[in-house]
């Protein structure tokens, strides 16, 4: 077949796999640019009956599995029947499948930054993807036999962005491979460590052989490895993993050669505890030993009888419901900043910012109201009433930052270090034989990644930190520029008052130096207090609203200045990508060597890896020490408290020019009313002056007699009296133009006066 490069239109890729019966092969069209995988049987007449059966059978069922999660099959194109004549010499079906341009997983977790396993957003899809498949399978009674890194494959849909759109599927069926021991044995180099033991010790099975290669290479997508002494063959490991309990989920050797059993995954993980802690309890199901407790609802094996009455009760397969209840919740991953450590909860679709908090609290003792959390997708500080779900998004390794209002670092947690890379630090000149090499290397290597994983989310939080503090200026800009025109409007109506006041206190003062009336005017004395009150109130107001200006221009302009720019420069001089390519190119190495050396039980020093894992704490040492005193985190933490001043500031103003604003009214509607019922008293009494009792008019005193009547001895002072109403009443119209202005330009803005009312209690002791 290696020689058939050209079919009609069609041309030779590369081979994409080779099995034991069959080989794939991808073909491209020359015009159309379509892919195909085509899948040839490679023997002849050494197939018997049953192998040709089974591979007719294959066929069959794959063109039958419609699942997004199954590798979908594809018509064949004619001209292949002819073209692929001497490719297929046991003439039995071609079988066509679309083709999966990511590769296998296997790829993937042969890639050095894999071994400590998969970030979890890729883990939950993959286990999402795979079990979908599983469970299409189950349903349609049909076992896979032989689900592994290698049978899963990546395809990755058009236009997709960091691998938020690979879809995962699963290949090869395994219906042209014999179940029989000698065939198996015969037919695979590799693939025995992921069958279940009751292939080999038993030779009858279930659907339950996919439950337990299922739960190992969930396991190993999560670790990196897998559980059950991965560097041991079958034969040897079978028989102790067999001792395992039913919560026993790996078994490994320690150090010193001991076989130790464990309810947890490995430590050196890039999982989320309590997602770390729901798929420890779907493992359990997925890895008993037992395969007819396997992946049920059954109880656990134990080493009494059951009893006769329960021997009867059917158990239901419950793994695939579970793990889709577990990919379900929602856990919402918090990186902090003050003590630069991940953190990660499960929530409802009710729980509040409020309750997300006191969880936060209890774990790094930041109180309540000192927390700011902010989502690194908006760059938004949110309030306590919030939903959290609203910022939960599966595909993020960090859905929010959480900060302490008093200080951007506070008591820094510990990192986490694996036990063979504090081993290697103690005893930096110890000799390791393979095994415990490989397990150094491994996890020094996930060290290396883990901090960097922890200082890109360290830098990014504190550059998330600084864009909400710029868009926190832009907000108080905004909110400063509608108090300030609220305040212009307040300023234009002190004017009016001012001049009013001045008006009538001019109007009164020269009444009084003539002695005329003025005993209609003695209300007038109260609205020129209130007056001189409330102008005094309101010029405070205004000088310091303009002191707030300056103080909040000046904080802006420092927020813009040169924030990222310092923060730039700073993962410029401290960064990871050194030591990640040296520690990179020392594993490769490390591999290498292992290789080509046959001499695998010679034990051996590791100064390489050694100085690797000095080397990352050191410099782990060196950024926290030397970020202590970086001026942008100084002037982040300052202008976070400016900002919170301010704002505290302006909402306090907003409330006072509304309540000033609220008490002009009032003063204009009682200046009005004290006008009004002025001129209305005066124009009443004008043409009977007789009648009014001697309190309320001026007489002269030489001229009253007792016993004649006071209108006889009352001044006369029509003319000047005239005078003095008609001016008034010409004021007051003035006046009630002027009010009847003002409150129309007052009504239009009472939408705008009820957003906010906050106290301004500075000025209560103006």
């Amino acid at each position: 077949m290696d020689d058939i490069v050209f079919i009609g239109d069609w041309i030779k890729d590369r081979v994409l796999g080779s099995g034991s019966f069959g080989t794939v092969v991808l073909w491209k069209h020359k015009n159309s640019e379509e892919k195909l995988a085509i899948k040839t049987c490679k023997w002849g007449d050494e197939l018997t009956a049953k192998h040709k059966e089974r591979w007719a059978k294959e066929v069959e069922m794959l063109q039958n599995c419609d699942n997004p999660n199954i590798v979908g099959t594809k018509p064949l194109p004619p001209e292949f029947i002819s073209g692929l004549a001497r490719a297929n010499p046991s003439k039995l079906p071609i079988l066509c499948m679309e083709y999966c341009s990511g590769g296998d997983l296997r790829q993937v977790l042969n890639k050095p930054d894999s071994c400590g396993g998969l970030k979890e957003p890729q883990v939950r899809r993959i286990l999402g993807d795979i079990g979908n498949a599983m469970k299409f399978l189950l349903k349609n009674k049909i076992t896979h036999r032989d689900l592994k890194p290698e049978n899963i494959v990546m395809n990755q849909l058009p236009n997709s962005e960091q691998g938020q759109d690979i879809i995962y599927k699963i290949i090869d069926l395994g219906y042209a491979k014999e179940i029989d021991s000698n065939s198996v044995c015969a037919s695979f180099v590799g693939t025995l460590q992921y069958l279940a033991p009751e292939l080999f010790y038993s030779k009858t099975y279930s659907n339950s052989v996919d439950f337990w290669s299922f739960g190992l290479v969930a396991f190993e997508i999560i670790c990196g490895t897998r559980p059950f002494l991965p560097l041991k063959a079958p034969v040897e490991w079978m028989p102790l993993v067999k001792k395992k309990s039913h919560d026993n989920i790996c078994v490994f050797e320690s150090f010193h050669g001991d076989v130790t059993y464990s309810n947890e995954v490995f430590e050196e993980n890039h999982i989320s505890k309590p997602f770390k802690s729901l798929i420890e309890e779907w493992l359990k199901v997925a890895l008993e030993w037992d395969p007819k407790l396997r992946g049920r609802d059954s109880p656990s094996k134990v080493t009494f009888d059951i009893p006769s009455e329960s021997k009867g009760v059917a158990s239901n397969v419950i793994i695939y419901s579970m793990l889709e209840d577990i990919l379900s919740k929602k856990i919402i991953k918090v990186f902090s900043v003050p003590t630069i450590c991940n953190l990660a909860y499960e929530i409802q679709d009710n729980t509040t910012v409020e309750t997300l908090k006191t969880w936060i609290c209890k774990d790094i003792n930041i109180p309540v109201e000192d927390q700011i959390l902010i989502s690194q997708l908006h760059c938004t500080n949110i309030s306590n009433d919030e939903f959290v779900v609203k910022y939960h998004n599966e595909n993020s390794n960090t859905m929010l930052f959480v900060y302490n209002k008093n200080n951007m670092l506070g008591e820094i947690s510990p990192p986490f270090v694996p036990k063979s890379v504090q081993r290697c630090l103690e005893l930096p000149k110890s000799l390791y034989n393979y095994r415990n090499s490989q397990d150094l290397y491994h996890s020094a290597f996930y060290f290396v990644i883990a901090q960097m994983d922890i200082y890109d989310a360290l830098i990014n939080g504190i550059f998330t930190r600084a864009e909400c503090l710029k868009l926190e200026s832009k907000q108080l800009l905004v909110k400063h520029n509608s108090v300030d025109k609220s305040l212009g409007k307040l300023l234009a109506q002190s004017e009016i008052l001012a001049k009013m006041r001045n008006q009538g206190q001019e109007h009164i003062e020269s009444l009084k130096e003539n002695g005329i009336g003025t005993n209609f005017l003695g209300g007038f004395g109260k609205i020129f207090k209130d007056s001189d009150e409330y102008l005094e109130k309101i010029q405070k107001l205004n000088n310091a609203w303009s002191q707030l200006t300056v103080r909040l221009q000046s904080a802006a302009r420092r927020i813009n200045e040169s924030v990222s720019n310092d923060l730039n420069g700073f993962v410029t001089k401290y960064n990871y990508q050194n030591l990640f390519s040296n520690a990179y190119k020392t594993f490769i190495s490390h591999k290498k060597s292992d290789f080509y050396n046959n001499n695998r039980e010679k034990e051996k020093q590791c100064p390489e890896i050694v100085k690797i894992c000095y080397d990352c704490l050191k410099l782990r040492s060196k950024i926290i020490q030397d970020l202590q005193h970086q001026q942008f985190l100084i002037k982040l933490k300052d202008l976070s408290t400016e900002f919170t001043k301010i704002s505290d500031i302006i909402v306090n103003a907003t409330d006072n020019t509304e309540r000033l604003s609220k008490d002009l009214v009032d003063l204009f509607d009682e200046f009005n009313t004290c006008v009004w019922s002025t001129i209305s008293l005066a124009i009443r009494d004008a043409d009977n002056l007789a009648d009014v009792p001697y309190s309320v008019v001026s007489f002269q005193k030489r001229d009253f007699k007792i016993g004649d009547s006071v209108s006889s001895n009352c001044i006369p002072v029509k003319n000047k009296f005239d005078n003095t109403v008609r001016s008034l009443i010409t004021e007051s119209l003035k006046i009630r133009q002027n009010h009847s202005s003002l409150c129309e330009k007052l009504n239009s803005q009472k939408q705008l006066l009820q957003q906010s009312i906050l106290d301004f209690s500075f000025l209560n002791d103006c």
